[in-house]
């Protein structure tokens, strides 16, 4: 009998991760060791994608024993509607329970694709809106015009953002769809309770057609790009660091001017990318609705800004009016005039106006609340007065409210009604008449507006007795929750809902205990969720991350440091990450844990090497190497002259970096270390390179990729190598093309395949401290290929991702490339530029402790210019 050929390792991994790790058969069963052949091997069924479905041991017993009951045909079908309903990235529950109604297709669950308009979360108008006919003139010049492809409609909260990018859609829009040549409408709101960016990802996805394997924001972008079709984004500012704390909607409105340097980033890099897609010229047109400016787009075409400021005099006289305020229409216009004609303040204002104990509904009675003081007291003193005519019970009731994460839903609202509420749904009218909350009948589910929410908040008393109910309700439900068979972010959520109001409560040990038990392996290696790791152990900061977590062990101390530090390193921040793992290695050192203090230098040697803080980075490591022979640690031992030899590598003392790699790799074979024998060959390719020796490099980087497939024991096979070792072939295939022009073609088609293989896996874990080397090889691919204008867009992504990081030897490299660049066109000027930037950058600590192939390379360009 001929032997069978393997599965490919990368379908096997793609057929697992569209199956959520799931049986297509019964879903419930999560326990998958097996892949079927739909079309069998005996019959010429092959090792595709297309013929292989993902099977639980029992059901794959199922189907060979019951051959008949099973066609080809029903299986595909099966295959299909499950990796459908993961596609829709709904909670595992509602996934599992729809899956399992074979009434229902997965095309008609959620998603119906255009031209029909998909409207995610359907906003509330608030009563009596009127006005901002101008702003929707503007609005509608811009979507029928053929000027730039995205409009950001920026404005401070309560100035009715939400509202009139609402109103615009259904009232000039819609109406008007085809009219406007639009072949789809896609509304998303990231204030709403599931605002994951992955989650919009998906449901995008759907609504498109597009497929959710590979890299998706490719993928989505690219269909946009071809398809004209109008996505209105609210609540933009919730991805921007700034915002992007567990308690977002508590923190106060700031100023450009008191925001840090940084602030207005995108909080992840795929956030990033599709924003800055979006601004490139295509037939799709955005409107980008939020506080503040992404500052990707700064400098950048491709976008038009649109402030609104507060609705125009005549229209806040009609509002006060609808609203049911009495008075002249001088004496209207000249009460909302006070407040510059917000929105939200005049709202609190007609709240005020209509309890006023003498004159109720009054306009005349407005004066008595004004105060002296600047715009922002005067807004802050209505809504105090308008929380104020709200009996205390009731008031309490609405912060008690506000202290959730989510959107509260009428059970936990049920919960947190006093006992002297007897009939919650006219409490809950009474608040929604009054304008402090939205409650959506349909969902089940209350809102508010954030600045609302904020305030209300902030007047909660008894703020930790509060949250110790919170905690005492949802305790239980998120005891039911399986973390570890989870298959989204959402189906964490009563998990982290917990986690939030314990840390709120002020019981951080319990809360680090939770996040370390419950939370930190599913998101940070099932999800490669960092920026929500960050968001929820920056809760464990309340001093600011320049002091220790509030923790009551040193050992607590230290790991949660450490874990918010392997955070950052991975989302391309690592300026933030060296102070944490400098602080962790002195509570280890304190504490005389050798073991765990090696392993943190040798972490922070990582991140210092990659802001080319040579010599810091080379201290460290050598300490760590000094540390693990004090206690006898071969594998970490080893470990660190591992490090050591790609550290020295960079500066240039390629001799020496052989012999610690080589010293690396004698223990790693003698410990039976496979996945630690793989980063060492990837290393000795990454010093052949840097040699400019390419056929030991590609000798190196196959050997490092055959290793990379291992499976190893406890922890599977690391993503991470693979990539590297990916990325690495490729680059030595392009060197190679350059040195054997006879076979040039044939490693060039190499080197895209790998590239290729590198760039989709490193975007699917969002490994932002890959992504530059990767696009950076791309370039070297297209400028090997005689085509240096494509050669320069993915070497400015690689510098744009790596100003962002302060990747300083990733800089010098891009810098010399496009001096080279500048150079082959005959741009002497922008060649000595680009140059003399990258000596500057390659410098580092200067010599020895510089980037000595990139300095070498900036001198001998120089030298021509």
């Amino acid at each position: 009998m001929a032997k069978r050929k393997p599965i490919p390792v990368a379908v096997r991994d793609k057929l697992l991760v569209q199956a959520m790790h799931r049986c297509c058969l019964c879903p419930e069963h999560h326990d998958i060791t097996d892949l079927h052949h739909v079309v069998e091997i005996s019959v010429g069924g092959p090792n595709t994608e297309d013929n292989l479905m993902v099977v639980c041991p029992t059901c794959h017993a199922k189907i060979h024993r019951l051959r008949n009951r099973y066609t080809a045909e029903q299986l595909s079908m099966y295959k299909e509607r499950w990796t459908r309903f993961c596609a829709l990235g709904l909670p595992l529950d509602e996934r599992l329970a729809q899956a399992l109604d074979y009434s229902k297709a997965p095309a008609q669950l959620d998603v119906i694709p255009p031209p029909t308009p998909y409207l995610a979360h359907r906003y509330p108008m608030p009563k009596h809106w009127t006005g901002r006919k101008t702003e929707m003139d503007s609005l509608d010049a811009w979507l029928s015009a053929d000027g730039p492809p995205m409009c950001s409609l920026i404005a401070m909260g309560g100035t009715g953002k939400s509202s009139l990018s609402w109103a615009w859609l259904q009232n000039r829009v819609l109406p008007r769809q085809e009219d406007r040549g639009l072949a789809g409408v896609f509304q998303w709101s990231f204030y709403e309770g599931d605002v994951s960016f992955q989650r919009f990802l998906a449901d995008l996805s759907a609504y498109l057609g597009v497929s959710t394997s590979g890299d998706l924001v490719t993928a989505l972008t690219q269909h946009l790009c071809r398809e004209r079709i109008l996505l209105v984004l609210d609540g933009f500012e919730r991805l921007l660091l700034v915002y992007g704390a567990a308690d977002a909607a508590l923190l106060p409105e700031r100023t450009l001017e008191e925001l840090r340097t940084g602030e207005r980033r995108c909080a992840d890099r795929p956030v990033e990318r599709f924003l800055t897609a979006l601004i490139c010229e295509g037939a799709t047109k955005t409107l980008l609705v939020s506080r503040l400016v992404p500052e990707e787009l700064d400098g950048k075409g491709g976008w038009q800004p649109m402030d609104l400021p507060g609705l125009d005099p005549e229209d806040a006289a009609d509002y006060l009016a609808a609203s049911g305020i009495l008075g002249t229409r001088h004496e209207l216009k000249q009460a909302a005039e006070v407040y510059a004609c917000h929105p939200l303040s005049l709202s609190k204002l007609v709240t005020v106006l209509h309890y006023d104990p003498d004159r109720p509904d009054d306009v005349r009675q407005a004066e008595r609340y004004n105060i002296a003081g600047d715009l922002k007291a005067k807004q802050h003193h209505i809504l105090e007065r308008a929380y104020e005519t709200l009996p205390a019970d009731l008031g309490q009731f609405l912060s008690a409210l506000a202290a959730l994460r989510m959107k509260p839903s009428l059970d936990v609202a049920r919960y947190l009604a006093p006992s002297s509420v007897t009939d919650l749904s006219a409490a809950l009218k009474r608040l929604e008449d009054d304008r402090w909350i939205r409650w959506e009948r349909d969902r089940g589910t209350l809102d508010s507006h954030p600045l609302v929410r904020r305030y209300a908040y902030g007047r909660l008393k008894h703020k930790e007795a509060a949250h110790e109910r919170l905690v005492a309700y949802f305790r239980p439900l998120a005891g039911k929750i399986d973390t570890r068979s989870a298959g989204s972010l959402a189906d964490l959520a009563p998990v982290i809902e917990l986690y939030h109001h314990t840390l709120l409560a002020w019981r951080f040990d319990e809360a680090c205990d939770l996040f370390h038990d419950r939370l930190a392996k599913q998101l940070y290696y099932r999800f490669g969720a960092y920026a929500t790791c960050i968001e929820l152990l920056r809760g464990l900061f309340p001093d600011g991350e320049d002091k220790p977590p509030r923790l009551k062990k040193e050992s607590d101390q230290a790991w949660t440091l450490n874990e918010l530090a392997n955070s950052y390193s991975p989302s391309g921040q690592p300026r933030r990450a060296v102070p944490l793992y400098e602080t962790q290695n002195a509570l280890r050192e304190k504490a005389g844990s050798k073991v765990n203090l090696a392993i943190g230098l040798g972490s922070l040697a990582d991140q210092q090497l990659a802001l080319g803080e040579l010599a810091a980075a080379g201290e460290n490591v050598r300490r760590r190497i000094t540390l693990c022979r004090e206690i006898k640690d071969e594998f970490r031992e080893a470990v660190g002259h591992q490090e050591l030899g790609r550290l020295l590598a960079y500066e240039g003392a390629f001799d020496r970096a052989d012999g610690e790699l080589g010293t690396a790799l004698a223990s790693f074979t003698q410990l039976g270390a496979p996945q630690s024998r793989c980063v060492v060959w990837s290393y000795r390719a990454l010093r052949a390179l840097l040699m400019g020796d390419a056929p030991a490099a590609l000798k190196a980087a196959r050997k490092a990729r055959e290793l990379a497939d291992v499976f190893h024991p406890g922890y599977g096979k690391i993503e991470r190598d693979v990539i590297r070792a990916e990325w690495l072939l490729g680059w030595a295939h392009v060197a190679r093309a350059l040195d054997d022009k006879s076979h040039k073609a044939e490693h060039l088609a190499e080197a895209e395949t790998h590239l290729t293989e590198a760039f989709t896996r490193c975007r699917l874990i969002n490994n932002v401290d890959s992504e530059p080397d990767i696009l950076l090889a791309w370039a070297r691919w297209h400028r090997a290929k005689d085509d240096p204008d494509s050669a320069r867009k993915p070497a400015l992504d690689a510098l744009s991702i790596a100003d962002r990081a302060e990747y300083r030897l990733v800089q010098a490299d891009c810098h010399n490339f496009l001096a080279r660049l500048a150079l082959d066109s005959g741009d002497a000027s922008a060649a000595r530029k680009e140059a003399e930037v990258a000596r500057e950058r390659a410098l580092c600590d200067g010599p020895p402790h510089s980037y000595k192939p990139a300095l070498d390379e900036a001198d001998r360009l120089l030298a021509q210019l």
